[in-house]
């Protein structure tokens, strides 16, 4: 009886290991050709302005930080390209109180990415992140922007997260 158990144990433990998974950008499916990437400035192809800009600062930052492939401005140095574009942008309301006033935003916004490499033009990853984010409306117009303005910031590096972990994980 002893031996099944410790058979048993032995079977879950081999089973356990070897599900594949792990953390979110600790994987890489890169090629091991693939060690520099120019981060080309995104494009913006909605009415709000200077959110492309804010993304693509994110996005550097979260290469420069995990450090997986070094960012070079050059695309001449570079091994591989990541090109994007913002293509949704929207701030809708979606709860009222008793009044019928907007008391909630969301803010959805959608980006189409594609990292390709230099040497050949070949397409290593491509494809299309969206993410959203709430926050509470309020009567003061100033502070209504205000509070839009951090969940752009927390939007935007959200989103660039999610470029990185797509393009880096192997999942």
């Amino acid at each position: 009886m002893k031996n099944i158990i410790i058979g048993y144990a032995l079977l879950l433990t081999l089973v356990l290991s070897g599900c594949g998974y792990h953390l979110p950008g600790r994987g890489t499916s890169l090629p091991d050709d693939i060690n520099t990437v120019c981060i080309e400035p995104f494009d913006n192809k909605t009415a709000e302005p200077f959110i492309e800009t804010q993304l693509t600062n994110e996005v550097r930052d979260q290469f420069a930080r995990r450090r997986t492939m070094e960012v070079v401005s050059d695309s001449e140095l570079a091994d591989a390209i990541l090109s994007a574009a913002v293509t949704s942008y929207r701030s809708n309301s979606i709860t009222y109180n008793q009044d019928d006033d907007i008391t909630e935003y969301r803010i959805t916004m959608v980006v189409d990415a594609k990292l390709v490499r230099t040497r050949d033009y070949e397409v290593i990853w491509q494809g299309t992140v969206q993410w959203q984010e709430e926050f509470f409306a309020n009567d003061d117009r100033a502070e209504q922007d205000y509070r839009e303005s951090e969940m752009q910031e927390t939007l935007t590096r959200r989103l660039a997260q999610e470029v990185y972990n797509r393009i880096t994980d192997d999942f």
